[in-house]
Formats: structure tokens, C-alpha cells, sequence
């Protein structure tokens, strides 16, 4: 690895510079917002911010920053937080794993880079909602201020048909954008699958529209190689500033008040716990909360915030009676098809990066010295379609099923935004099926590959859920976990959107040219045939795409808002959330983007900014 002129431990605060210290910003977590936050408001250096991190600062850790390595810090415990759904009723009672970075940068130093923006449909649903001010014009101003674009070279544009608009890319960003550096010799005959199915090219997915096949951008920065992440890119060069101190191993567990104002909650400080002990930080303007969907609800109920009656059993005195934190959870799903192939040299996959201890070893010690290699292949191929596209009359089935619960639906928020969503669906020009190809094995269902095989997977993900679900405390302990509750299928139809994928995925690998390198369908396997099959493999073997939003939602307080439009949250003084949690209505893309934006336009909000 290239070394910094900065020693990395040497970037992180001592205990002593926090503890019982007084700042203007207060940001509890350290992650993909978090540090967007701390990066923009130091700008100012006479304004004076801490951060408080519970996992380690890992800024030099080669599992985050070389590619390829997909998943590899999920399970590990000093990056993940290693989460776990509650009893899933309608997914055969499983629990569901939900990884989530821990560390400096929390989820964009552990996910698969994807760098997607959502449909513009799905930016201004947000503001017809009742955010004023939330839609896909902010969203493009901000996404842009978040990037340096890379372009692709003239030698990629001609091989891959890249065509991204420069005017929809930022130049001046903290975060590397760019196409991966190499892509899997498989990433070509899906897409010449698609092409022959009729799926027309989309030049420009970024640009408000996702429809159609393309290839996407990746979270990578091409001079260094190593990925581009919120820690790297947003805190690395600005950690020397003197009005910024963040600290590691600092957990957040209750936020403090003044107690002398009786008329609202108004916020002074946070406890947290470093070590053994617990210590408080006070702010003198605002405290942040920016520990994602999750944690955040976490924080806010421990401190007496929430239903009353969530906090009540529990001996938690009720500070503000706010029954939507926790409530209007989303989140993204997917079941795979994955096939073995043709064992060619012709066809690349990162299989042997897995299974090949040898292989692996050589291949990260020439990605090192050259950025070449196996560690070099990004995931690139998507499909993003209407469902009308896959199955029209699945389509007619699914929208009056919807429609008749809709017009049953006794919560008129929840009414509005099933309203948008089945606009949405019903439109011939809003995708509602993302299809991803995944150069290797990518299975819940089956048990780990055969070493010297290769595989390749295709990922039918649903991302508009009308499922609803909750998190919540179950008890005082700032150290356990909540009770994750996604409700996941409890509306059919969510399942059923992924039934159509797996159907449809499995027409294009019976299609040219992929048919020809497809030696056998390893998951879900000959034995899941019929549609009924079909839904019960999907409720045993599907798996969140790690994408939850919804939590601490941006809505009118009427309609089960936490936070306004400025973010503050009701009935609080000097408390605000940044951070996936404010989502009310889900986006069709993976998040990450959508939080660089979410963070950048926060900054200008709290700075006082015109936006």
C-alpha cells in the first residue's frame, strides 16, 4: 500500500481531547454521512466539530481499499456489526443477516462499490410526499458535489458503448467515481443476451434514468486503485485540521438535555462508552445523529424519544411522545440464479479468488505493484426494466391486488405512498426489476461451490417494497441489538416481484449467446419448477441487499415524519439525523449515492446555506 504522510493512528483523537469537552457539532457515528458532515462543517475553521465512532478506524486495511473483494468483511466483527432480522413469518420464519460497516466510513468500506442514482420518479416522489425542496434537481446538485468523475477512455467508450453525460458528473468532488477498471469477459455475453431479448442500451443511467441495460459505476479511485470510501475521501485529508477530533471505539448511547428548559427536549451533549467506561461530550450548537438506519431509532428511543409504548415497559422515562421512530422500515431484497459454466480460460470469474488460496495470494501481490489482475474486475452488467417488460399480465395481476388493498388501507400516509409506488409500477418507463450479474457464486441457497468450477450469478433484486417493517429497542443495554423487523413479503406482491425475475432470468440463460457457456442451473435447481416452487425457494432462499431506509423518516409529523425538511427532529431543539434513516420511500438503486447527497446537501443546511 502506498503510505500517507500522515501516520493513520496519528489522525484519531485521545480520549482527553474528547471527554467532557464542549464543540459546536456533536456527530454521533462515524460513517458514510457522518463523515461528509464533519469534512463540509470544518470548513469553517472557527466552527468545531467531534465525531464519535464505535468500531476502529481501519484506514489502512487492504480488505477495505483493494476491489474485488466482495463480502469478504461481512461476518468479521470488527467490521460488521454482524446484525440479525428477527423471525421472518413470511420467509419460513428465517433471520436474515444485515451487514453494516463498522469503522471509519461504516457501509461504503464494506459494500460492493455499486454507485447508482435512482430514477428521478423516485427523488421527486420524496418531495410530493411533503418535503419541499427534496427532489431530483437537489439531488443531481448534490450528487455532483459529492464526485470527481473519472471518464472512461476512448479505448473503453469503444469497447463498452460508455456514454455518460459530463454535464451530469461532478469534477471537484472528495469521492472517486469511475468505471471498474476491468470487467468479467461474462459482463459482455449478458448484455449480448439482453440486446438479443430486446433490452435497449441506456447510455446514461446516471442522468434520471435507469431503464434499460447497462454498465455502471463503481466507488473507485483509478490513480491509486483502492476504493473510494466516505473515510479516504472525506476524512483522510482533512483529519489534521484542528477543529475536527474523531473518535474510535466510542459507542453512543444516550443523548444528554437541558434540563433547565422544560418547554421542549432540548439536546446539550452524548454519553458514550469508550472501554469500560462512559464519558460525555457536550455541544454548544447541535448534536448529529448519523449511525444509520439502525442505530440511530436505537439512540433516539434510549434517550426517550419514540412510542411511549416501546419506552415505557422498559423503565424509560417518555421525553418526547414521537411513535415514528422506528417505524417505516424498508429495505431491498434479492434471490439468485446461479449456473456453473464453461471452465474455458476465455471466461473470467472471482471464484478462484475465493477457493484458490495460492491464486488469490499471487493475484493481490500483482494488483499491488501493476492495479492488474483478477482483484481488478468490478461488477458492471444491469438490467433495469419495468415489470410490464418481464410479464404483462403478472403486471395486470400485481396492480389490481394492490389497488384493492389500497383502496382498504386505513393509514392515509401509507395510502399516499403506496399511491406513488403503484404509479410507478404501472409506468412503462420506472423500472421495478433490477437484474445484476455476479461474476462467481453468489447462492444463500446451496452450500459453497466446487473449487475449480465457475460460476456466475444473476441477482433478481426487488427494491420498491410495499412491505413496511420496524426497529426497535428491547431493552436498556445500549449494547444489545434492537429488534430488526422488516415484515419482509408481508405483501405478496414484493415476493412475487422477485418470482417474475427469477422466471425471466432463467428465459435468458436458455438464450444466445449465454446458453453457450452454461453447463448446469446449480441454484435454485431442477427440483423448483412451478410458480409455487418457485415462492417457497424465494422464502427460504432470498436475502436483503443490505439497503434499509425509513426509520427516522422525512415526513410531515401528521404523516409518521421524525424529521422536517431541515432534518430536525419533532419536538427536540438542536438535534438533527443525517443519515439512510430519513428515507421515506424508498429509491430503486443501492443507496450509496444517495447518502453522498443526502450528506452533502445536510452540510448546506445546517451551514445556512441557500438550497
Amino acid at each position: 500500500m502506498e503510505s500517507r504522510d500522515t501516520d493513520p493512528s496519528a489522525l484519531i483523537a485521545r480520549l482527553e481531547d474528547i471527554s467532557n469537552k464542549t464543540f459546536d457539532y456533536v456527530i454521533a457515528g462515524g460513517g458514510t454521512a457522518a463523515l461528509v458532515l464533519a469534512n463540509r462543517l470544518t470548513e469553517n475553521p472557527s466552527v468545531t466539530v467531534c465525531v464519535l465512532e464505535a468500531g476502529d478506524p481501519h484506514l489502512d486495511a487492504l480488505s477495505i481499499l483493494i476491489p474485488a473483494q466482495y463480502g469478504i468483511n461481512f461476518n468479521n466483527p470488527g467490521f460488521d456489526w454482524e446484525f440479525k432480522t428477527t423471525p421472518q413469518p413470511y420467509a419460513n420464519n428465517g433471520t436474515l443477516p444485515w451487514a453494516r460497516g463498522k469503522g471509519l466510513g461504516g457501509s461504503s468500506g464494506i459494500n460492493f462499490s455499486f454507485y447508482q442514482r435512482p430514477p428521478s420518479h423516485d427523488l421527486d416522489a420524496i418531495e410530493r410526499l411533503g418535503n419541499p425542496g427534496w427532489n431530483w434537481d437537489q439531488y443531481l446538485k448534490y450528487s455532483k458535489k459529492a464526485e470527481t468523475f473519472q471518464p472512461p477512455t476512448q479505448d473503453e467508450i469503444n469497447k463498452y458503448g460508455y456514454q455518460p453525460n459530463p454535464d451530469r458528473h461532478g469534477k471537484n468532488g472528495p469521492l472517486h467515481v469511475a468505471f471498474p477498471a476491468s470487467l468479467s469477459t461474462c459482463e459482455g455475453v449478458f448484455q449480448q443476451t439482453l440486446a438479443n431479448a430486446g433490452i435497449e442500451k441506456q447510455p446514461d443511467p446516471n442522468g434520471g434514468n435507469m431503464c434499460g441495460r447497462w454498465l455502471g459505476l463503481t466507488t473507485l479511485d483509478l490513480t491509486s486503485g483502492y476504493r473510494s470510501y466516505s473515510a479516504d475521501a472525506y476524512f483522510a485529508p482533512t483529519a489534521t485540521r484542528k477543529n475536527l477530533k474523531v473518535l474510535t471505539g466510542a459507542l453512543v448511547t444516550q443523548l444528554t438535555f437541558d434540563e433547565t428548559d422544560t418547554r421542549e427536549a432540548k439536546v446539550n451533549g452524548a454519553k458514550f462508552q469508550y472501554g469500560n467506561s462512559t464519558y460525555v461530550v457536550h455541544a454548544g450548537k447541535e448534536v448529529i445523529l448519523s449511525a444509520g438506519t439502525i442505530k440511530t431509532p436505537q439512540i433516539l428511543e434510549l434517550s426517550g424519544i419514540g412510542d411511549p409504548k416501546i419506552l415505557k415497559p422498559l423503565g424509560i422515562d417518555v421525553r418526547v411522545n414521537l411513535p415514528s421512530v422506528g417505524a417505516n422500515v424498508q429495505d431491498h431484497m434479492y434471490a439468485s440464479v446461479t449456473v456453473e459454466i464453461d471452465q474455458s480460460d476465455k471466461w473470467d470469474t472471482v471464484d478462484a479468488l475465493r477457493n484458490d488460496p495460492k491464486f488469490a495470494q499471487e493475484q493481490l501481490a500483482l494488483y499491488q505493484s501493476t492495479h492488474t489482475g483478477a482483484y481488478s474486475t468490478g461488477l458492471g452488467s444491469f438490467a433495469f426494466l419495468p415489470l410490464k417488460r418481464l410479464n404483462p399480465d403478472a403486471l395486470a395481476k400485481m396492480t389490481a391486488s394492490l389497488t384493492e388493498k389500497l383502496n382498504k388501507l386505513q393509514n392515509p400516509a401509507l395510502k399516499e405512498q403506496w399511491t406513488l409506488q403503484l404509479e410507478a409500477l404501472k409506468s412503462d418507463s420506472i423500472p421495478d426489476c433490477e437484474i445484476t450479474l455476479f461474476p462467481g457464486y453468489l447462492s444463500p441457497a446451496r452450500s459453497p461451490s466446487e473449487v475449480g468450477k465457475k460460476y456466475i450469478s444473476f441477482l433478481g433484486r426487488m427494491n420498491h417494497p410495499f412491505s413496511r417493517g420496524t426497529i426497535h429497542i428491547t431493552s436498556k443495554n445500549p449494547a444489545d441489538q434492537p429488534a430488526l423487523d422488516p415484515h419482509v413479503f408481508e405483501q405478496s406482491e414484493d415476493l412475487d416481484m422477485i418470482l417474475e425475475m427469477l422466471k425471466y432470468i432463467r428465459k435468458l440463460t436458455k438464450a444466445d449467446p449465454l446458453k453457450d457457456i452454461v453447463v448446469k442451473e446449480v441454484s435454485p435447481g431442477a427440483e423448483y419448477v412451478s410458480d409455487t416452487q418457485l415462492r417457497e425457494f424465494i422464502r427460504g432462499y432470498s436475502a436483503s441487499v443490505w439497503h434499509t431506509a425509513g426509520s427516522c423518516s422525512m415526513l410531515p409529523k401528521e404523516k409518521g415524519g421524525v424529521v422536517d425538511t431541515q432534518l430536525r427532529v419533532y419536538g427536540t431543539k438542536n438535534l438533527r439525523v443525517v443519515d439512510l434513516s430519513i428515507l421515506p420511500l424508498h429509491v430503486m438503486a443501492p443507496t450509496q449515492a444517495t447518502v453522498y447527497a443526502i450528506a452533502e446537501k445536510a452540510a448546506d443546511i445546517i451551514k445556512g446555506v441557500a438550497v
